[in-house]
């Protein structure tokens, strides 16, 4: 107990003290500093520095305790963001949104696909055992085309944009990005491991009919459960249970479906009544991102160890331009489709937010034994690099179109 409460106040404490340093948090997000101290503290930094004390402060058998409260952020988080979306704010915007969606998962994945499809040649220590080229390319393209919704959900917050047009926007396609991350992710697995391909196009089909269901049955029936919540704008300890319960029992499907539960989590927020939604949104939410989200960080961090020495410099410079820049060419197909110049590059900064989503796929694809512990490494570092990079290109460089305007 003594040292799990220990871990508890230096996971916690250390990212949010450092993000609260001015600079930093003006420039970084929440999720970034906490995906950088998570790498900190794990065998990258401290181990290498201290390893005496990094082993005593996060041994081998304490770290199982901490399984259950990385999974449980990851829910919650993705419940909180969907809670946000709202459809309203896209609505006229049929046209700008579907280009977005549509270019923000293809054109960072094709480039990605390019870079390691080269890469698989160029640097051979870069591919997993089990990997042929075609494969390592298309998991490369996969990880390079990774929008985090989670993570963008809270840059989208600092930034105050949760309620504007191209915040709903971005949340919107990152969701759609992830969706098909996961039925891309499905195939790729079934492919290389000898599967059934079929199974992603019943995950696929499975999402939409899943979709259609909560929208259609789900959100009528919450209407009617919750009245007395969005009468009197106070959410009650049952109301807390019941909505657990539905949260649980929708990330659980979309499980089920081999996709994440990251999108069920999210589609359960998104189908809540407005006023349902805000009476709960401010139930959980800074809870769930400041004490819960970092265990999901450190979790990874101790599993990561970053050495650039090797080919692992060249697949990261590879594969952030390939997804860096991806996401910001796919958004000038949306300023084609009827975006303003500056919604457009604000679109393509935010998308390029990785994170969370990227460390959970990153994660499948070594354990299928499709990427190396090299590249992982790599992967890793560049998440953050993406992440890092995500406010700056969507706050400074809207302002620059804007003054232009």
């Amino acid at each position: 107990m003594s040292l799990f409460l220990i871990q508890t106040a230096l996971i916690i404490g250390l990212p949010y003290g450092l993000w609260r340093l001015g600079i930093v948090g003006r420039l970084m997000p929440l999720a970034a500093v906490q995906m950088a101290a998570g790498i900190a503290l794990g065998p990258s930094l401290l181990g290498w520095l201290a390893p005496e004390l990094s082993m005593r402060l996060f041994p081998p058998a304490s770290l199982a305790a901490l399984d259950g409260l990385v999974r449980l952020a990851v829910v919650f988080f993705a419940f909180s963001i969907g809670l946000h979306f709202d459809l309203a704010q896209i609505r006229g915007q049929g046209r700008c949104f579907s280009v977005l969606a549509l270019s923000s998962v293809a054109i960072p994945t094709l480039a990605g696909t390019f870079g390691g499809w080269w890469l698989f040649a160029a640097v051979p220590e870069s591919a997993g055992f089990f990997a042929s080229r075609p494969i390592f390319a298309a998991a490369m393209g996969i990880a390079a085309g990774v929008t985090a919704l989670p993570v963008l959900g809270a840059v989208v917050r600092e930034m105050g944009l949760e309620n504007h047009k191209v915040g709903v926007m971005a949340l919107g396609a990152a969701a759609f990005n992830d969706a098909a991350l996961w039925v891309a992710v499905a195939l790729l697995l079934a492919v290389a491991q000898g599967g059934d391909p079929w199974s992603a196009g019943w995950a696929a089909a499975g999402a939409q009919l899943f979709v259609g269901f909560m929208v259609v049955v789900v959100r009528p029936l919450l209407s009617r459960v919750f009245a007395g919540v969005e009468a009197s704008g106070r959410v009650s300890p049952g109301d807390v249970v019941l909505l657990t319960i539905g949260l649980s029992v929708s990330a659980l499907a979309t499980e089920s479906m081999g996709l994440h539960a990251v999108i069920g989590a999210f589609v359960f927020g998104a189908v809540m009544p407005r006023p349902l939604a805000q009476a709960i949104v401010g139930s959980f939410e800074t809870f769930v991102q400041v004490v819960l989200l970092p265990f999901f960080f450190i979790s990874v961090g101790l599993k990561t160890r970053i050495d650039l020495g090797g080919g692992a410099m060249t697949i990261f410079l590879v594969m952030s331009a390939a997804a860096v820049l991806g996401k910001l060419v796919s958004a000038l197909p949306a300023w084609m489709g009827g975006c303003s110049a500056r919604e457009a590059w604000m679109l393509g900064g935010l998308l390029t937010c990785k994170g969370l989503m990227e460390l959970v796929v990153l994660t499948l694809l070594a354990d299928a034994g499709l990427i190396s512990e090299t590249t992982f490494g790599a992967m890793v570092l560049m998440a953050l690099f993406a992440t890092l990079l995500t406010k700056p290109l969507a706050s400074l460089g809207g302002k620059a179109l804007f003054t232009q305007r």
